[in-house]
């Protein structure tokens, strides 16, 4: 796909990537890939305040997003105290997996990520993640983010990147506003603040990074809301836009010392934990095993018990690659199944919920994966022995899958599906490969299992509120975010379901023993449990207390077998217990959030004078006290004439009340979790008409993407100004790049344009490079001039790895402008080139990568006028970063270069790229002299177009060797010096991206056979080659060929450039050379 600035791009730099004949080593593009398996025709729809792009099958979601996010476009605004200035642009997905084929973002900018240049674009990308709730809370957290980002750095490109310069926030701060907007305080929120009040006090927020920073934050926005107010959420937010800085904003709002406030944040939580430890015993496990023992980013997709308690199976994913695993319940062995995907860094929302995996009959097990665009159903057999895969097909017929059960004859499963931007039933028939709907609604059906491992009916988790099919087929208005326990009858024509938990019960992931026995996960409590219900008696027990709620589980009634996860000190583990109690009811208090946000839901709106009235406690996990009716006194009452109301004392007639109470629970039922607490709620309420507008053609209109101006050393022309554009249509499939540069004398220049189409399953660009190149010295005065003209064709073979194919065409051309007669030389090449390109690297920082890069390029120029002019050049550029500890980097490049044919062209070795003093080695075979006064004048010096350059060598000057061929090999140590001491926020650009380097370099060029060869330009020398002697002389030395540069350096940020200070000694024929100093710009070797 495009090929991606992901470290070699700065403010100047980039302005001529590529766009010169000559190989620069700052200049070596590589890059990731996006691969597109299907073709997207892009329509789009308005409201007043978004914009929804969307494609095939996506109208009737489009539809549903815009009323989503406008609904909720008032309530996040008033949190913040701030509204965009434009429409924020919403590029929908069908599907995660469809949302990876995205071109958007794809290069970035400098030091933007490529999620920072969305939000400062006021654009975001999102897809259907298969069920509404998930997605609409998805939905309202991407667009507060871009709420809070806009507000705090600029709605522009150019705003963000000076704010970023003086604006740094630690992790915590936005992340944490935008979770706790959608969700309030949450069950998930509350349940991660117990684990850290317990088990990892947080003494520091800026020091933690990714979900955990997102988490902490979350509970912090929680704790001033609770405290003291929602109202001083955008009072600290307004003012950090101002002062810049988000502790002494906390301290200035609150009027408390920044140090007390997160002490008191913590004491909060740690109250709130501590009657819970108490009351919950979670009992003990058989044995636990560490998803993420290292704290990682993994996610547990899926987790089954075999009905023989024999094996767990579960499925993980990490930065988009999954892994499947069984374990041996008896001896605890691990297998791995299949494992399969690919990393994702940086692009944004890739949150699908596959791979699924579910037992069949005789411990055979089913697995979905999501692969290229296209999901699969694999069977795997022998699993007591050695893993056999039985089978593999495709599943068509629905977009992604959600949950899924296997039927015990292994004929067929049951799973929760997409189809059309709305989640309902299928049942899929494995030897038909067909599926058949159950359900059709905007409602979401998830985990749907088979009633007693059978073939027939189904419970279900629904969040519907009628128990008939096809009646009520769901709005945006009444999708609610409390699920329910259903059980369907299993055929196609079923007309209704049958409720089987309380409508007030918030209920999930239902495991059937029986049609009147079900067990399911609810947070009653406060916390997610296992319960029991039996629908006979309309009774629920709870079965297990444990102070951290369940994510998954799996449970067989008939063996007692129990597995499931859950999360504690830090940890996402997976417990098993060969023998569950289920004969026993728990009974335990409910959280402070509970009696808090319930009190909050339930309660009418006040005017701010009423007094407040006061609510009973909970008594019990689900179980309420009703407050007694306010029956006026007999006694105060006034005679009364027919149809006199005396207001100061009257009664509401029963059935008036309960229509009013039932009005009320809807209505804190069908919405999204306000934020509760003592305060009173906000004074918005969501629209209930969206006016939308469309669908309309996307256009495909070209955007100036980025402009900028900078400075450049050529090593052979000298310093130099820079000028670059790029535009784009809103999609980034079209790409179109300009780039201008021009010596101080106004007679060098480099011009390229290019253009790239990157919309189908291979890329295609077309580039025109034309440079000048003007000599007037030592009695020459020549103008150079080099065109060419390129195709290519890319085919991206993973989003890691591409092959390139470019045929062009190219022109050298000497004019002679001293007057002297004679025709002015010129060559003409046709020419191929082909590209590997090899990029699995990782961003953690400024010049801070880890992964390897690897690109091998072999070009044919063929002379159109002469044979004798053609030449070919092999290069090799291969580079890898490692961690050593922590942020401490071993950066390491092997560079090689050889070029043969009747007119072999040169590579020239030693100092740096960019090197602001620009030394050259006065030699007389060094090609960067023009002219040279060491060697005999050189008429013609269009070879300097095709110059390998490669760097660095440092301990020497530029050109201190050269040849057709070389090899150089380059290591550096990075240590980031106050990252690693200080892990904390860091508000300076120059300290935070302070380097220290301690480096070594070993490279050598020759022409011959080989460096070590006798023949060879290192190892040779002749005398009287220039006629000046009257006798010739070959001379063979036996020097050591290669140089050997060692030192150390300082890299940061300095006044908006990337600036490198070496100093560095050379070792040349074991003898230790004086030190030179470097200063030069540029980031990487």
């Amino acid at each position: 796909m495009r090929k991606q600035y992901i470290l070699l791009v700065s403010l100047w730099l980039g302005v001529l990537a590529g766009a010169s004949a000559q190989n620069y080593p700052a200049l070596e593009q590589f890059g990731k890939n996006r691969i597109q398996y299907r073709s997207f025709k892009w329509k789009l729809v308005r409201t007043a305040n978004f914009e929804i792009y969307f494609y095939q099958n996506g109208e009737k979601l489009a539809n549903l997003t815009a009323q989503y996010a406008e609904s909720d476009f008032d309530r996040i605004t008033e949190l913040l105290g701030y509204t965009p200035y434009s429409r924020i642009k919403i590029f929908l997905y069908n599907s995660p997996q469809e949302l990876a084929q995205s071109n958007i973002g794809l290069s970035s900018f400098g030091e933007l990520s490529s999620k920072e240049i969305d939000l400062a674009k006021s654009r975001l990308e999102i897809a259907f993640t298969g069920d509404q709730i998930g997605f609409r809370k998805q939905l309202i957290r991407d667009v507060s983010m871009l709420f809070v980002y806009d507000m705090l750095y600029g709605g522009s490109l150019k705003d963000a990147l000076q704010s970023s310069l003086l604006l740094t926030l630690p992790d915590w701060f936005m992340p944490g506003i935008a979770s706790y907007i959608t969700e309030g305080w949450s069950t998930e929120m509350d349940d991660y603040m117990r684990d850290v009040a317990v088990n990892r006090p947080v003494k520091r927020p800026s020091l933690l990074v990714g979900k955990d920073a997102e988490r902490v934050g979350h509970s912090i926005w929680n704790y001033v809301a609770q405290k003291y107010g929602k109202d001083n959420v955008s009072n600290i937010l307004n003012l950090t836009r101002i002062i810049r800085d988000e502790q002494s904003s906390i301290s200035s709002t609150l009027g408390i010392p920044y140090g007390r406030f997160l002490r008191e944040w913590r004491e909060y939580y740690a109250g709130l934990a501590a009657p819970v430890l108490q009351a919950y015993k979670p009992g003990s496990d058989d044995f636990q095993l560490k998803i993420n023992p290292a704290g990682g980013n993994v996610r547990l997709n899926s987790l089954k018990l075999s009905a023989d308690k024999q094996f767990i199976a579960y499925a993980t994913t990490r930065d988009g690659r999954f892994n499947i695993e069984v374990v041996n319940t008896a001896s605890r062995k691990k297998m791995a199944i299949l494992q399969g995907g690919y990393r994702q860094d940086g692009q944004i929302a890739l949150r699908s919920v596959t791979p699924l995996v579910a037992w069949q009959r005789d411990n055979d097990l089913a697995v979905i994966t999501d692969e290229k665009g296209k999901s699969y159903l694999y069977i795997y057999t022998n699993l007591e022995k050695r893993p056999k895969l039985k089978s593999r097909q495709q599943l068509q017929g629905v977009t992604q899958i959600a949950s899924i059960d296997a039927s015990s004859d292994g004929a067929g499963i049951v799973v929760s599906a997409d189809r059309n931007g709305q989640n309902d039933l299928f049942l899929f028939s494995i030897g038909r490969g067909t599926f058949q709907q159950l359900t059709n609604d905007l409602y979401d059906d998830l985990n749907p299992q088979f009633v007693g491992r059978g073939t027939g009916r189904i419970v279900f988790a629904s969040n519907r509120l009628q128990d008939s099919l096809g009646v009520d087929k769901g709005s945006y208005r009444s999708i609610r975010d409390r699920l329910g326990i259903f059980r369907h009858e299993g055929g196609p024509r079923a007309s209704s379901v049958t409720r089987l938990t309380d409508s007030l019960m918030n209920a999930a992931q239902p495991m059937a023993e029986n049609d009147e026995t079900i067990y399911y996960l609810s947070d009653a409590s406060g916390i997610r449990n296992l319960y029991r219900t039996d629908s006979t008696t309309n009774t629920a027990k709870m079965l297990t207390a444990f102070p951290h709620g369940i994510h998954l589980y799996d449970f067989n009634p008939a063996t007692g077998g129990f597995v499931y996860s859950s999360f504690q000190n830090g940890v996402t583990f997976i417990g098993y217990r060969a023998k569950l109690e289920t004969n026993q009811a728990l009974q335990v208090p409910p959280t402070q959030r509970t009696l808090i946000v319930g009190a909050a839901r339930t309660t009418p709106a006040k005017p701010l004078d009423a007094p407040a009235l006061r609510s009973d406690t909970t008594l019990a996990a689900g179980q309420t006290t009703k407050p007694d009716p306010l029956v006026p006194d007999p006694a105060n009452r006034l005679p009364l004439r027919a149809g006199e109301v005396d207001t100061e004392n009257y009664q509401f007639d029963a059935d008036v009340l309960k229509a009013n109470e039932y009005r009320q629970r809807r209505a804190a039922s069908t919405t999204l979790p306000q934020v509760g607490g003592t305060n009173a709620p906000l004074r918005v309420r969501r629209r209930e008409t969206v006016t939308i507008r469309g669908p309309f053609d996307y256009q495909g209109l070209f955007v100036a993407n980025d402009s900028r101006s900078g400075v450049r050393i050529d090593p052979i022309r000298g310093f130099g100004l820079t000028q670059t554009l790029t535009m784009n249509d809103l999609l980034e499939n079209h790409i179109i790049k300009a780039g201008l540069f021009i010596t101080t004398n106004l007679r060098n220049s480099d011009l390229f344009g290019e253009y790239s189409n990157l919309t189908h399953r291979i890329d295609y660009g077309v580039r025109f490079d034309r440079q000048t190149l003007f000599i007037d010295d030592g009695g020459l005065s020549q103008r150079y001039r080099y065109n060419r003209f390129a195709v290519s064709a890319s085919y991206p073979l993973s989003v890691t790895t591409r092959f390139t194919v470019s045929p062009f065409y190219a022109v050298t051309r000497l004019l002679d402008l001293s007057g002297l007669p004679g025709r002015d030389p010129a060559s003409d090449y046709g020419g191929l080139r082909g590209e590997f390109v090899f990029d699995n690297t990782k961003v953690n920082g400024l010049n801070m990568v880890e992964g390897t890069r690897l690109k091998a390029r072999y070009d044919q120029f063929s002379g159109l006028r002469s044979q004798k002019e053609s030449f070919n050049r092999f290069t090799l550029d291969m580079r890898h970063y490692q961690r050593v500890h922590r942020d401490l980097l071993l950066a390491v490049r092997l560079s090689y270069s050889q070029s043969g044919g009747p007119s072999p062209k040169q590579s020239t070795l030693g100092g740096m790229d960019n090197w602001v003093s620009n030394q050259k080695e006065p030699s007389a075979t060094n090609p960067l002299q023009i002219p040279n006064p060491e060697a005999q004048a050189i008429y013609d010096n269009r070879g300097i177009f095709f110059l390998d350059f490669a760097a660095p060598l440092r301990g020497f000057r530029q050109g201190k060797l050269t040849g057709n061929s070389h090899v150089l090999l380059n290591a550096e140590l990075r240590l980031p010096l106050v990252k690693y001491l200080y892990r904390g926020n860091v508000a300076s650009n120059f300290l935070r991206n302070l380097q220290l380097v301690a480096f070594s370099d070993v490279g050598t060029a020759w022409t011959g056979r080989g460096p070590f060869s006798r023949q060879n330009n290192l190892n040779t020398v002749v005398i009287g080659a220039d006629g000046r002697i009257p006798f010739r002389a070959t001379v063979t030395n036996f020097k050591n060929p290669f140089l050997i540069g060692y030192g150390a350096g300082v890299r940061t940020m300095l006044l908006g450039y990337y600036v490198k200070f070496d100093y560095a000694w050379g070792v040349e024929n074991s003898v230790v050379n004086k030190p030179i100093a470097y200063v030069t710009l540029g980031y990487d070797f």
